[in-house]
């Protein structure tokens, strides 16, 4: 699915014109099909919902199914990226027109809690990654844009942390294996499923050097290949100059 599309650099971006409208808020007709398809291929999980309390522009509802052994992990998929089509560039189309439709997930460690909200309020040491999720399941809505395998998104152009207890500052966007990161609906359409991959500083410039590819090679050698999230997990190109 992804080796074809074209090599991207990384997403500096202007913020988005502010007109006052309110938007109809748009959910995926896609939402139980996606959420079948996740269970089939984790199995025998117990699963949390995190519905959107108040939704503008976007109905985006975070799934979680629950690590079934300390040994394995979490999995956290969005339900609602896919509600509209992304933009992709004229020239993409019409031949990567299955590429419009995506939704997004990550892996974290099964020792990773995810307690329920307090007076509305959450702890962001633990909710960083649900917040980025969300975020970027509109980030390709809000800016006319699109998103796909290998493209990368600093947090801001000061490449600021997620949270005060790790330096990862940007993420890019990877893949699990075929049969997870396609899924085909019953109507013929194509959803892309792509995984978050949280990188620190020097990486996101070492991949600006090296390529996607030369990435993902340093990321091998980490446990989960840098999907599963460690927020002090070692930086690849550390000892790099």
């Amino acid at each position: 699915m992804m080796e074809n599309q074209k090599k991207v650099s990384e997403y500096h971006y202007k913020e988005p014109k502010v007109t006052g409208k309110k938007r109809p808020v748009h959910t995926t007709p896609y939402d139980k099909e996606i959420d079948k398809h996740m269970k089939t291929l984790f199995p025998d999980r117990k699963e949390r919902v995190f519905y959107e309390q108040s939704s503008e522009f976007l109905q985006i509802d975070i799934h979680l199914l629950e690590a079934p052994t300390k040994q394995d992990f979490h999995v956290l998929y969005t339900v609602g990226m896919s509600a509209l089509p992304m933009t992709l560039p004229p020239d993409l189309l019409p031949q990567y027109k299955d590429l419009e439709l995506g939704e997004l997930m990550l892996l974290l460690p099964a020792e990773w809690s995810l307690p329920l909200p307090e007076d509305g309020k959450v702890d962001n040491r633990l909710w960083w990654p649900v917040n980025l999720l969300k975020y970027l399941s509109r980030f390709p809505h809000e800016y006319k844009t699109w998103l796909g395998w290998g493209h990368t998104i600093p947090n801001s152009e000061d490449y600021v942390p997620y949270d005060e207890s790790t330096k990862l500052c940007g993420v890019m966007l990877g893949a699990l294996q075929e049969e997870i990161s396609l899924l085909r609906s019953k109507d013929g359409t194509q959803i892309n499923f792509y995984s978050l991959i949280p990188l620190y500083k020097e990486e996101i410039e070492g991949k600006q050097k090296e390529g996607t590819e030369g990435l993902l090679t340093k990321l091998s050698s980490l446990n989960g290949f840098g999907m599963i999230i460690f927020p002090d997990r070692p930086n690849v190109y550390h000892n790099e100059k």
